[in-house]
């Protein structure tokens, strides 16, 4: 019997590794700051998305599941450089949809929408945007990326 999803700790029920997941994630996601790097690359390249991802979930499942999808490399980097472009501006209005569009790619197998509220975590503790979303919380359900995203508060200051 293969173990569900391949993961490497070998579990064969999806509820199990459902609750272990979300434990695992919610105690790295309270690690994650603002200073949060791995080496010197920027925040701003799908490295370092796909560096979080790792991060997040690389202690359950193998590098395979962790890798960015290489047709989408390309697309994400143009939207990561528009992201600082918004940020730079304070303009978090298109900020949202530059998030929102990052998030449509799927660039993971699982766990897109929390690899992207991470990022976002990053980003607002990093450039100082203001959210309504309480980071400090667990994540303990499933949850569509508009509320995150909705949750980015209007600015734009020039």
């Amino acid at each position: 019997m293969k173990p569900i999803n391949d993961n490497k700790l070998g579990i064969y029920y999806y509820r199990q590794l459902e609750e272990i997941e979300y434990y695992l994630f919610n105690t790295k996601y309270h690690l994650i700051d603002e200073s949060f790097t791995f080496n010197c690359e920027t925040l701003f390249d799908v490295e370092y998305l796909k560096r979080l991802h790792i991060f997040l979930f690389g202690d359950i499942y193998g590098e395979e599941n962790c890798k960015i999808k290489e047709s989408l490399i390309e697309e994400a980097n143009k939207i990561l450089k528009e992201i600082k472009e918004m940020l730079e501006f304070n303009d978090t209005e298109h900020l949202r949809k530059q998030i929102y569009q990052l998030w449509e790619y799927q660039l993971f197998i699982d766990g897109n929408t929390r690899t992207i509220l991470c990022y976002l975590k990053v980003l607002s503790k990093s450039y100082d945007f203001k959210m309504n979303y309480d980071f400090s919380k667990d994540v303990t359900e499933d949850f569509f990326i508009n509320k995150v995203i909705d949750s980015i508060e209007p600015q734009k200051i020039f």
